[in-house]
């Protein structure tokens, strides 16, 4: 077993950025008036994979007939919304990107996330002032793989792209799907509950509630700990 911490893998909604009111704003949007989930709900049934897990979850939810050329439109609209909602309020997870930025001046970090390459791309080209544009080694979308989250293959194509055994890599994830996916690829886990109870993060090895304050001098701490 790696007792030595090689790189992190980071999710994008609810780790980096507070993007899932976003999402849930430009869905809404994009689906229109029959679309009755609540937030709430929506956070507990629909986030943790991608766009189409989401819109899936809502129509049934909602009684809306799933047709995939209802979502083809609905996923125009949720881009072109979701594009311009991110601009005007965009917001970084606290510690989210000092964390990124110090664990990247030692080590390779990478993203790996259920949301589209166009959403990724116009969050991080206004979040902080795009502190994070060209910071990680690997960016895997929904759009990179043919299962998204919680199949194991968005983490694995990511340490696939890093170069870095799996069993190397902490994963920082707030989602059970997104848990599912990193420890399906090896990785081992950090579970952030910033958008999720605690008690929904518990196949994670451990769970924290806030990033600030944490460094990459944790992270290697963590790592070198025994695995239970």
């Amino acid at each position: 077993m790696n007792t030595e911490l090689q790189a992190v893998v980071f999710d994008m909604d609810g780790v980096i950025i507070e993007s899932e009111m976003t999402h849930y704003r430009a869905i809404c949007e994009a689906m229109g008036e029959g679309m009755t989930v609540s937030y709430e709900t929506f956070l507990e049934r629909c986030t943790g994979g991608d766009e189409r897990f989401a819109m899936v979850q809502m129509a049934e939810l909602s009684g809306i007939a799933f047709k995939e050329e209802l979502f083809q439109e609905w996923s125009r609209g949720k881009a072109t919304a979701y594009a311009r909602l991110v601009e005007e309020e965009a917001h970084a997870i606290p510690g989210a990107v000092e964390l990124v930025e110090s664990v990247a001046k030692e080590l390779p970090v990478g993203l790996a996330t259920g949301s589209r390459r166009s959403d990724v791309d116009a969050a991080l080209h206004v979040l902080e002032n795009r502190r994070l544009e060209g910071i990680f080694g690997a960016i895997v979308t929904s759009g990179d793989v043919a299962k998204p989250k919680p199949n194991p293959s968005t983490y694995s194509k990511a340490v696939e792209q890093l170069g870095i055994d799996p069993s190397a890599c902490f994963a920082i994830e707030d989602s059970a799907n997104g848990i599912a996916s990193a420890r399906g690829a090896g990785l081992r886990v950090i579970g952030l509950s910033s958008m999720h109870d605690a008690s929904k993060l518990s196949d994670a090895e451990r769970v924290v509630s806030t990033l600030a304050g944490v460094t990459l001098a944790d992270l290697k701490q963590w790592f070198a700990e025994p695995v239970d």
